[in-house]
């Protein structure tokens, strides 16, 4: 009976355990997702997008993102991750350079990434592994 009781415990904590993973990587995201959608409204409010607002948002998701991936790389593939961090990049350089039509190609596909790895990324045993 006391081993059943360690096995139940055992299984609750695991379980509390990849609740909380998956709530800290919806966290992440959902931030990502929320700064993305105010770079898009400031980028299509006006013609210039090299402005120091966008430039400042810009460069701050990026760095916000390369501080969340430290933590992120123990849970994520490699790959996937990487794919944020080429979008970022490539948002950051257009919206710098002001080409509003390719920083909005970048935002679109930031924004598939965020839908799409935020599923991806779940508690499993190859990513325990």
């Amino acid at each position: 009976m006391g081993r059943l009781i360690i096995v139940f415990a055992l299984l609750l904590i695991l379980g509390g355990i990849a609740t909380t993973e998956q709530l800290w990587v919806r966290n992440i995201y959902n931030r990502l997702d929320h700064d993305l959608s105010v770079l898009v409204a400031s980028v299509n409010e006006t013609e210039k997008i090299d402005t120091p607002y966008n430039i400042e948002l810009s460069q701050k998701m990026y760095d916000q993102w390369v501080r969340d991936e430290r933590r992120l790389v123990m849970i994520a593939r490699h790959f996937d991750l990487m794919q944020v961090s080429d979008a970022l990049i490539y948002i950051k350089n257009f919206v710098y350079f002001d080409n509003k039509e390719e920083a909005s190609v970048g935002m679109k596909k930031l924004k598939y990434l965020i839908d799409t790895h935020c599923f991806n990324i779940a508690t499993s045993v190859r990513n325990v592994i």
